[in-house]
C-alpha cells in the first residue's frame, strides 16, 4: 500500500502535528528516509514524539519503521519505456483491488436506499457511464448525476440512508470536493475513486478506491496522453468482487 493512501484513511485523525510532518515527509521523502528522528523533529518543527506519533498514526511502530518504508518505496524498480510503465499501471491497480477488502463497502451499497453517481469532465463522464452499466447486469441502478448546476440542485434530495460515488481523478476538483462536503452534512456514505495520492476528496470519503499515477506520453502529433484504462480496470475488478460478496452472502443466509 502506498503511504498515500495511509495517509488519506487516517487524514482525519491528524492533528496538526502529524500535518507538519506530512508536509515536510511528503516534498523530501529520500531524505527523510535516511534521517534520525531528531534531525525529522528540527526540519517539521515539531517534537520528537510528535514524530513518533505520526509513525503511529499510520500504523508502524516507529519511526525506524517508517522509514524502511520509505526506503521499500525507492528502490521500486523504474519503468524502462512507455509500454513497461502503462503495463506496470495496470498489473498495480489489479493487484491492489484483488487484495482489497471490499464488504463494508458492499454491506453499504447494498443497504443503500439511492446510488448517485458525480463526476465533471468526459474522463470522468466515461468512467460513470461503465460503472453504471456494469452494475446494472447485477441488479443496481446507479443515477448519473449531470454536471453544472444539477449536482448541487440533488444535494439537498439526498439523506443518510443514500450511497454516493464521487470521481476526480486529482480528487482536488473544486465542484465536486464542495459537493463532498455538502453530501457529508447530509449523512450518505461517500466513496472516492482518484489517483493514489494525497488529496482532499479522500479526507472526505468514508471509502476510498485508487489508480496510480500515470505518466503523460507525447504522441506522433506531438499530443499529450494519459491512459484511463486504469479506472475501468478498477470497476470491473470491483464488479466481479461484488459478484462473490452477493454469492458469499446468498450462501449464509440459505444456511441460515
Amino acid at each position: 500500500m502506498a503511504i498515500e493512501e495511509l495517509v488519506n484513511q487516517n487524514y482525519k485523525h491528524f492533528s496538526e502535528s502529524d500535518r507538519a510532518v506530512w508536509a515536510y515527509l511528503s516534498k523530501h521523502r529520500s531524505e527523510c528516509a535516511e534521517m534520525a528522528i531528531k534531525k525529522m523533529a528540527q526540519k517539521c518543527c515539531v517534537s520528537h514524539s510528535a514524530v513518533m506519533r505520526f509513525a503511529q498514526r499510520l500504523g508502524f511502530h516507529g519511526f525506524a519503521e517508517l522509514k524502511l518504508y520509505l526506503k521499500m518505496d525507492e528502490q521500486k524498480v523504474t519503468a524502462h519505456n512507455e509500454l513497461t510503465h502503462i503495463c506496470d499501471l495496470y498489473q498495480n491497480v489489479m493487484n491492489s483491488m484483488c487484495e482489497k477488502d471490499c464488504d463494508s463497502l458492499f454491506d453499504a451499497f447494498d443497504r443503500a436506499k439511492q446510488c448517485y453517481i458525480f463526476g465533471e469532465g468526459m474522463v470522468q463522464a466515461s468512467i460513470k457511464k461503465e460503472f453504471k452499466r456494469i452494475f446494472m447486469s447485477a441488479g443496481q441502478i446507479l443515477y448519473d448525476v449531470p454536471s453544472g448546476e444539477e449536482m448541487y440542485n440533488l444535494v439537498p434530495m439526498t439523506g443518510s440512508e443514500d450511497f454516493c460515488i464521487l470521481i476526480s481523478v486529482s480528487g482536488e476538483n473544486k465542484k465536486i470536493v464542495e459537493i463532498a462536503r455538502k453530501l457529508r452534512i447530509r449523512g450518505g456514505t461517500l466513496m472516492s475513486i482518484t489517483k493514489n495520492r494525497e488529496n482532499t476528496l479522500s479526507h472526505l470519503c468514508d471509502f476510498c478506491l485508487y489508480i496510480d499515477e500515470s505518466n503523460y506520453f507525447e504522441t506522433p502529433i506531438h499530443w499529450q496522453y494519459e491512459s484511463t484504462t486504469s479506472y475501468f480496470i478498477l470497476i470491473d475488478i470491483l464488479f466481479f468482487k461484488y459478484l462473490d460478496y452477493r454469492q458469499r452472502k446468498e450462501t449464509e443466509h440459505e444456511l441460515g
